[in-house]
């Protein structure tokens, strides 16, 4: 019977440890280091299957996050495209350090045990003034939180897991979605060019309907195509289009009620391509990607309707 009683008195202890963990990973995250993200200057992550790096840059006074990112051993193909919002969101959270747990300075035998004398990951950040490095362990608590140290100081941390993943899962996580990140409210009027086709420019009124820059009548058939327009996506990057075969299809510029630009969308198709020929690019893309296809060809299919 007392060892019914010990096995239901650890069952609950590691219960009640497990609850605190929960609770110190959702509310009580401990802060490491502070900084502002325009004080860094890159990511770099490196691990056996692939080195990812975040470059903060700028274009223009438009800032921008970009992506580097190297698969393979070898190290020989690379793949660079614009980080989404989950890159800024783990570019924000590596200029402002927070970990689960602060384990103090490592003992070398707790080094070891936490897997962090040859650890094979590592993510450096590099500041304006200084550079921080993580070397990253294994997973702590069984689960996908993970052990780290930094070698400057020897302090130990767990870390979350979503401070790694993203980078492990690479352009799957970390790339830009949106074609724009504009709102509909804010378009005022769009200019449509198809190359030898001609141009057209319409106006978008506060209903949302669509006419003639010099008409009120709204034109059903061309509000059918920008909605087709609105539903064109990334499918992903890496795109390399032969030139001599590569043509543009449409080009749509936004404006706002100033006449300012807010964006566009251009549609390119490579005759040759035995499938996937579509390409897309815009003012977040910033680089010819690859676009959704079958979202691709009704916008393509629109373009007899509206000239």
């Amino acid at each position: 019977m007392h060892g019914v009683f010990l096995v239901l008195a650890v069952i609950g202890a590691l219960l009640t440890w497990m609850r605190d963990t929960s609770y110190v990973e959702e509310d009580a995250l401990i802060l490491i280091w502070e900084r502002d993200t325009t004080d860094v200057v890159s990511v770099h992550y490196t691990a056996p299957e692939k080195t990812v790096e975040l470059q903060p840059r700028s274009d223009d006074g438009d800032d921008f996050l970009w992506t580097i990112e190297v698969d393979g051993e070898a190290r020989s193909d690379t793949l660079e495209y614009p980080a989404g919002a989950p890159g800024r969101t783990l570019l924000g959270r590596l200029a402002e350090l927070r970990v689960i747990r602060d384990l103090g300075e490592l003992s070398p035998e707790s080094v070891a045990r936490f897997g962090l004398d040859e650890a094979a990951e590592r993510i450096e950040v590099r500041f304006v003034d200084e550079e921080r490095l993580l070397l990253v362990g294994d997973s702590a608590f069984g689960g996908q939180d993970r052990y780290a140290i930094e070698p400057a100081t020897g302090e130990g941390y767990v870390i979350g897991g979503d401070l790694t993943r993203p980078f492990g899962i690479g352009e799957g996580a970390l790339r830009e979605r949106w074609l724009h990140h504009f709102l509909d409210d804010d378009i005022a009027t769009v200019g449509i060019t198809v190359p030898g086709g001609g141009t057209r420019e319409m106006a978008r009124t506060e209903a949302g309907e669509w006419t003639d820059t010099d008409s009120d009548t709204p034109d059903a058939g061309f509000a059918n195509f920008m909605e087709r327009v609105d539903q064109l996506a990334i499918g992903g990057y890496g795109a390399e289009p032969a030139m001599a075969t590569t043509r543009p299809l449409v080009r749509v510029d936004y404006l706002d009620d100033s006449g300012e630009p807010l964006g566009f969308v251009e549609l390119l198709r490579d005759d040759a391509a035995e499938r996937d020929p579509y390409y897309i690019r815009s003012e977040t893309t910033r680089i010819v990607a690859f676009a959704v296809t079958s979202l691709a060809e009704r916008v393509e299919q629109g373009l007899g309707e509206i000239f």
